[in-house]
């Protein structure tokens, strides 16, 4: 069964053409020859007796019987009839069997008796004699001569018709249909070839089983991909949408066929489906979901025939980025830790070498009572492990870069609650400190120091720095993405950090003043009402 699946599509059309047509035929042929042979035969039948009637009621023939011999050229006139007629023969004779005209070959027996009901009853007599190539077809009418008060069968003619001559006729009808129709099959071979090909210049030279295949692969593909994908023609009909797709825009319901915009009302789709240029990452609001469409026009022989359109739900990239983040974060804050202590062990040893035993215990007791001073604030005031491990990195960072990084002794924070995680707080805090940190490396001085405090119903951080301030025209467009002093590709870190805070419900404020530092303020309330 596989096999014949695997036939090629020309094969199989041309085997079902060859087939109907060789049926087609041959019935046709049948019915042709058929009939033919019983209309041909049935017309000689109908010729050869008016061809005997019409001779028995020639005056010549007439007046022959009357006078009981032969008047005129009786023969030629016979003749004339028998060569319009194509009859095999006539035969005109009295009722004593004399023959008053003999024309043709006669191919019957004779038989006297075949004239007796022409002779006795006065009828009109069809009769077929001998066998295969013998047969014959008589027609037999009887001569009626009228005389005074009566009509007297006075003699009959007998008009002959071979009936090899007729099948012959038959026979060559039969061949000249059958050499219309090869004409007809060998057109329709040429035709079913034509047809395959341009089958298989539409279905890109695939085979139908190749293309079932490729049909099932594609639905298996569009159906396992976490990403929706929908398909679009050049009338803006939807053709295809796969399951990911119709969970991300909400729909449950059959959509193939309809228009696009009958069913999402989106500028921006609208637009990228005019367009003719591959688009990515353009962000689509729809039903209070934020996704990332793609959009790949399909162009074919230099002209779009149709547009793929690919939704990515932003939250889960913003999950990987996030998680990125932090990997990042660690990453950053443990080379830090690493190449700060090594520091300080490269100094300790140093001191060692050259005996400076009083400077090695002064210096190691200046690292203890800080470590203490973080580890009191740490674990006595700022009791959130999240902002612990994020502080301690910038702690790090800022000993690397030689910035004095304080942490306000009165701080005061308890576990933060559940719905702000690990990746907001990396992006609020470590920007904010972060920014901190590039202002005042500028200063021969470099203070940065950083206050929390839980106390009411909002949590409020604090990052000040001693840099150099924020110009008028910088704070008009602070929070804009790509806007920065820094230089270009830059200023993405304060839009992203108002983004986390509008998730949060929370707010950003700030103070600056020029040579003086700026402070920047983040309240979060305690429980996720606005970002809901």
């Amino acid at each position: 069964m596989n096999r014949l699946l695997r036939v090629p599509l020309q094969i199989k059309i041309l085997g079902l053409v060859i087939s109907l047509l060789l049926i087609v035929i041959g019935l046709l042929t049948w019915m042709f020859a058929y009939r033919e042979s019983e209309e041909d035969v049935e017309q000689a039948e109908d010729l050869a007796m008016q061809t005997a009637k019409t001779l028995s009621y020639m005056p010549v023939i007439q007046d022959s019987f009357k006078n009981e011999e032969p008047v005129g050229d009786l023969s030629a006139v016979t003749e004339q009839i028998r060569d319009q007629v194509d009859a095999s023969a006539v035969l005109i004779e009295n009722r004593d069997g004399q023959i008053f005209s003999f024309v043709g070959q006669s191919i019957g027996n004779g038989d006297p008796a075949d004239r007796y009901r022409a002779l006795v009853f006065g009828s009109n007599n069809l009769i077929h004699t001998g066998d295969g190539d013998e047969e014959v077809l008589k027609g037999i009418v009887p001569v009626m001569i009228r005389y005074d008060n009566y009509k007297k069968v006075e003699g009959t003619v007998t008009v002959e018709f071979d009936m090899k001559t007729i099948r012959n006729k038959i026979a060559y009808e039969i061949r000249t249909m059958l050499a219309l129709s090869g004409g007809v099959l060998i057109l329709g071979v040429f035709g079913s070839l034509f047809l395959a090909r341009s089958i298989r210049r539409d279905t890109l030279g695939l085979e139908p089983y190749q293309i079932s295949a490729l049909f099932r692969e594609r639905n298996a593909v569009l159906e396992s991909v976490r990403e929706g994908i929908l398909a679009i023609d050049t009338q803006g009909v939807i053709t295809m949408m796969n399951q990911s797709a119709r969970e991300l825009l909400d729909i449950d319901e059959k959509i193939e066929g309809k228009f696009v915009t009958d069913v999402i009302s989106s500028q921006t789709m609208s637009e990228m489906l005019a367009s003719s240029l591959h688009i990515s990452n353009i962000e689509l609001q729809y039903k209070k979901k934020t996704m990332i469409v793609n959009a790949q026009p399909i162009i074919e022989n230099n002209q779009k025939a149709g547009t793929v359109f690919s939704f990515r739900d932003r939250t889960e990239i913003k999950q990987m980025v996030d998680a990125l983040s932090e990997v990042q974060q660690y990453s950053q804050d443990l080379r830090a830790q690493t190449h700060e202590f090594k520091n300080k062990l490269h100094v300790l040893l140093g001191l060692l070498q050259l005996h400076k035993y009083d400077k090695a215990i002064a210096f190691l007791t200046e690292e203890s009572d800080l470590q203490e001073y973080h580890s009191t604030i740490f674990f006595q005031s700022i009791l959130d492990e999240k902002v612990q491990a994020i502080l301690l990195g910038k702690i790090a960072k800022a000993s690397e870069k030689k910035i004095d990084f304080q942490i306000d002794g009165e701080s005061s924070l308890s576990p933060l609650p559940g719905f702000i995680g690990l990746s907001p707080l990396i992006v609020i805090l470590g920007n904010l400190i972060d920014n901190a940190f590039e202002a005042v490396m500028d200063q021969k001085i470099k203070v940065v120091s950083f206050f929390v405090t839980d106390i009411g119903s909002d949590i409020i951080f604090e990052i000040a720095d001693n840099g150099k301030g924020i110009s008028e025209e910088e704070e008009a467009r602070i929070l804009l993405k790509g806007i920065s002093s820094k230089g270009d590709h830059r200023g993405y870190g304060l839009a992203n950090v108002e983004e986390e805070l509008s998730q949060l419900g929370g707010t950003i404020e700030w103070d600056s003043k020029k040579d003086k530092g700026t402070v920047f303020t983040v309240i979060l309330p305690k429980s996720h009402t606005k970002g809901e």
